[in-house]
């Protein structure tokens, strides 16, 4: 009874084993897929890190140009429909 009891408990462990084995090798979330996505995150990092310093560098031009006189000069015109004297105003009816 010993012997296939344990022959029995064999056979269970086995199927489990190898169930668990076919899990992780060709199942939807695989280890492959798992290992790919390390390289995407990596990715993602990457290109994260780019559009931050890209932005930092937009925001830093817009935060010098704001404080410029050009740009008080162009709000000016824009909003309070200011010229200059060597300006011409054309009026469309």
């Amino acid at each position: 009874m010993s012997v296939i009891k344990s022959k029995f408990i064999f056979f269970i462990y086995y199927s489990i084993f190898f169930f668990l084995l076919f899990e992780i090798l060709f199942s939807e979330k695989n280890i492959f897929t798992f290992f790919n996505n390390f390289d995407l995150i990596n990715r993602y990092e990457i290109n994260l890190s780019n559009n931050k310093k890209k932005f930092e560098m937009l925001n830093n031009f817009l935060k010098n140009f704001e404080s410029s006189d050009e740009f008080k000069k162009i709000v000016i015109k824009d909003k309070l429909f200011y010229k200059d004297k060597n300006e011409k105003v054309f009026l469309y009816d």
